[in-house]
């Protein structure tokens, strides 16, 4: 990390946009309390709404009464209560062998040390999240050969693929980019995966489950259900509104396999019992018929927000039916006074800089969710024209 970069997230923490602890005593999911004002909330990932869900805050505290605040204890050893339904439900949703692990970012670090044989070839996209990243690095700290492709480009993938000669070539990659929204090219790599039995896919679809999918389990399921050479990482700690993450695998000697030698399966916390709780709720409303209506609704307000941009001088960086929408600006200081006016005009959205993004391609980030109404995305757009237009100006002066 540069050293200016970590001056622009000093800034913006001085300035209310980065960093910042939201206020409130008690909160809605629409909005947010800030340097005492009430902001309406963009900056959510919680797409379906699901946090206020009475059935899922019951089901939170009836765990934490049943089986207190924490189990602590390594799963080699001894899982508490809720583990075993709570991961049954979740095998429901996906179809497959499926293992609740900490975090998605640690359902990376078990699984794929595991998984990835010796001579294997690990390709991973430029902008697939961090937490991939990191396991990859570990990876390579063990002797793996990994080496990055460009952004969603199958051609170079498929012409790097040729040249090894890798018993297996590992490729992972985002299923939705978390930063602009933009999908995974699935058609293409599924002929990737015809073409060559080698192939391995390793997805993280965190920002697609729930809002996405029969049952809601997200694109990379819904595109490859059964596929016995895809594996998908889930998380439950956004549209799903829990915590932790699930894999999904191709069969049931990779998931005991990863239980058993995962490095952060044994020498990890689990998912505590108030969290089990939840997320055995979350997954019984995921299975049940009131699903899909929030689902619908999330799409709606999608679709209100990318036609509103039209005409407006906003650059949408992906118009893809995603619930991550980025304007990009391309200069920092016009990205901050955008901000800034948006929470003078009484919306919080995440301003995106270094190291996140590169400096030309700076911008905000809003995410929407259900709990936001057709008024609301109506009143981000107005305001976005307005003050994004007058910032770039302001910047070139």
């Amino acid at each position: 990390m540069r050293a200016n970069d970590l001056s622009a997230i000093q800034a913006g923490h001085n300035l209310g946009l980065l960093q910042q602890v939201a206020e409130d005593t008690q909160l809605s999911g629409r909005e947010i309390t800030l340097r005492g004002r009430k902001l309406l909330n963009f900056a959510s990932c919680s797409y379906l709404g699901l946090e206020m869900e009475p059935a899922l805050i019951d089901g939170a505290i009836a765990a934490t009464r049943a089986f207190g605040t924490q189990f602590s204890a390594s799963r080699a050893f001894i899982s508490a209560p809720p583990y075993q339904e709570a991961e049954a439900l979740l095998g429901q949703i996906t179809g497959r062998p499926t293992l609740l692990v900490p975090s998605t970012s640690l359902g990376h670090q078990a699984a794929l040390p595991v998984l990835v044989g010796p001579e294997d070839l690990i390709l991973i996209d430029v902008q697939a999240h961090a937490s991939l990243k990191v396991a990859a690095d570990l990876l390579k700290g063990q002797g793996r050969k990994v080496q990055t492709v460009s952004h969603s480009d199958t051609h170079q993938i498929a012409r790097k693929m040729r040249a090894s000669d890798a018993p297996r070539i590992w490729l992972l990659i985002d299923g939705v980019y978390s930063m602009i929204g933009d999908i995974a090219p699935f058609d293409a790599l599924d002929a990737l995966l015809r073409e060559d039995p080698r192939l391995m896919l390793y997805v993280d679809d965190a920002h697609a489950v729930s809002w996405h999918g029969h049952q809601g389990k997200g694109m990379a399921l819904e595109k490859w259900p059964d596929h016995p050479r895809v594996i998908v990482a889930l998380s439950l700690n956004k549209g799903f509104a829990c915590a932790g993450g699930a894999l999904a695998f191709t069969n049931a000697d990779q998931a005991n396999a990863v239980r058993a030698f995962g490095p952060a399966m044994t020498f990890s916390g689990p998912v505590q019992p108030p969290m089990l709780g939840a997320i055995t709720a979350a997954a019984k409303l995921h299975l049940g018929p009131d699903l899909a209506p929030r689902q619908q609704t999330l799409r709606d307000r999608i679709v209100q927000f990318n036609k509103g941009t039209l005409g407006l001088g906003l650059d949408l960086a992906c118009a893809a039916i995603t619930p991550m929408r980025y304007i990009r600006i391309g200069d920092l200081h016009a990205t901050g006074m955008a901000a800034s006016a948006l929470q003078a005009a009484g919306i919080f959205v995440a301003t995106v800089a270094p190291p996140a993004v590169s400096r030309r391609d700076v911008g905000l980030r809003m995410t929407l969710t259900t709990h936001h109404t057709q008024e609301d995305v109506t009143y981000l757009l107005a305001a976005l024209s307005r003050v994004t237009q007058i910032s770039v100006r302001a910047a070139a002066e």
